[in-house]
């Protein structure tokens, strides 16, 4: 079992080292996409663009799935947090990669500035896994939390796997786990940090809905309001050009490939059945997705 865990974080690790060293790293100028879903605004955050070879796919041929991008070899990938605003809270999902992603990235507060939110406004923050584009903007420059009246709440497994003693974490991971821990502890100090177990119900018409198979803890987030649904479903798809018309289709960086994929079609299954909107992590847009026969049709979210 450490195996199978260790290898994908390693792997990411280096991917990370790999573009940042590379200057592969880019922001997409694509502005704030905005939503009103029911009581609910809904605004798409771009923290950083990173460019991810198709040779990180796994399931496929590389030239079948250069024919689905038009011959290039590697895709511009958006980093994306959401930003929720309800009745009774501002939400926060996942947190980007924050300024030490490389010199294009770290955008997250420009980009709530734009939508007109300050980060102290932000009063709940909802990670979907520890990967470091997802946790990377918790903190200030100095260490300190960012959003300082925010309690961060994240899944149980994925938290019980990195915050353990670190003598129990598998030597090639233990610097991993010490990042991790690095960005969440102004917020554990705090008694700002509490997790939760599978299906949870959140509150609010929130609800957390394992989606296991990414990472040990990867989780999708289900807001509900006037009848409406909308789901952040965080890195269950990373090439939307691909993944969408081949869900089958995975990344050499999951932990468990084959959870991974059959957590991914059973999503959009559904989503395509009950036409939630989606917001993915690596997503340049929210949308909603048609079933057809083994492939998925996508469509931009349009609200009124």
């Amino acid at each position: 079992m450490r195996t199978k865990v260790a290898v994908p974080y390693l792997f990411l690790a280096f991917i990370v080292v790999l573009i940042s060293a590379s200057g592969m790293m880019g922001q997409d100028k694509q502005v704030n996409q905005k939503l009103v879903v029911g009581d609910l605004k809904i605004w798409k955050l771009q923290d950083a663009g990173i460019y991810l070879k198709l040779s990180l796919l796994s399931g496929i041929d590389l030239q079948d799935a250069m024919k689905l991008t038009g011959g290039r070899d590697s895709i511009l990938t958006p980093v994306n947090a959401f930003l929720v605003q309800t009745p009774n809270h501002v939400i926060l999902v996942d947190s980007g990669i924050g300024g030490k992603g490389g010199p294009n990235s770290g955008h997250l507060i420009e980009q709530m500035n734009a939508a007109g939110i300050a980060p102290s406004k932000v009063d709940l923050i909802l990670i979907t896994h520890f990967h470091f584009d997802h946790i990377g903007g918790l903190l200030t420059s100095d260490g300190k939390r960012l959003f300082p009246n925010a309690i961060i709440r994240a899944p149980q497994m994925e938290s019980d796997f990195w915050l353990r003693d670190l003598s129990l974490i598998p030597a090639e991971q233990r610097t991993r786990a010490g990042q991790i821990k690095a960005a969440l502890e102004p917020y554990i100090l705090a008694k700002a940090y509490r997790t939760f177990h599978p299906d949870e119900n959140l509150g609010n018409g929130i609800k957390a809905l394992p989606a296991y198979g990414h990472t040990v803890g990867h989780t999708v987030y289900s807001f509900s309001s006037k009848g409406n649904e909308f789901w952040c479903i965080g890195d269950l798809i990373h090439f939307g050009d691909i993944q969408f018309k081949n869900p089958s289709a995975g990344v050499v960086f999951d932990t468990n490939s084959q959870m991974a994929i059959k957590e991914r079609i059973e999503f959009f299954k559904q989503a395509a059945a009950k036409h939630v909107i989606i917001a993915g992590a690596h997503l340049p847009e929210m949308v909603r997705i048609e079933k057809s026969e083994n492939s998925f049709v996508v469509s931009p979210a349009i609200t009124h």
